[in-house]
């Protein structure tokens, strides 16, 4: 299969100013707290990467790994998790590391799930919201940049484990006439 035609969505330039921001905007927030990151993996692995060196305060990270089954690029809406945070979280503020906010099922399953070890806050940071898919109601509380309702790849994106390496998210025009939606 040939590889799709990438065109460039965001500049990694753009993506540090705007993880810079973040960064600025959280530290301030949580001054003198404990806070714990818990990143969804594996598409915001970068994110996390990127944003925690830019944070003024000490922060715990976690992960987890959360899988929707369903067929082709349609989810089914059930989420399980495959891989649980192991950080204790009772009492303690909890930041979400996405990549990017969809239909917004796998967050308010995760945030519900998060909820129940009864920590202090639990509120959501996202590199991108793609308003247009969403199917629940859920925002987040540190948001980098709303996208339109376009197919992307790159840092930290993949799309079947392909262009994650990539420093920059790029869309994929023929990828959405051809397959439909991701």
């Amino acid at each position: 299969m040939d590889k799709p035609r990438l065109n460039l969505l965001i500049s990694a330039e753009e993506i540090a100013s705007i993880i810079r921001k973040l960064a600025d905007q959280i530290s301030r927030d949580y001054e003198g707290k404990e806070l714990i990151l818990v990143c969804i993996l594996k598409g915001a692995f970068m994110f996390l990467s990127d944003l925690i060196r830019h944070l003024r305060i000490p922060v715990k990270v976690d992960f987890v790994r959360l899988a929707s089954y369903g067929t082709g690029t349609k989810s089914s809406g059930l989420v399980e998790i495959t891989k649980d945070i192991e950080t204790p979280i009772a009492g303690k503020d909890v930041l979400i590391i996405e990549d990017i906010v969809d239909s917004g099922r796998t967050l308010v399953f995760l945030k519900e799930r998060l909820s129940l070890s009864n920590p202090r806050s639990v509120k959501i940071c996202a590199l991108l919201d793609k308003k247009a898919r969403r199917e629940v109601e859920i925002d987040a509380d540190y948001l980098g940049k709303e996208i339109e309702n376009v197919f992307i790849v790159g840092y930290g994106i993949d799309f079947n484990e392909d262009y994650r390496n990539l420093p920059e998210i790029y869309y994929v025009p023929s990828f959405e006439q051809e397959k439909g939606k991701d």
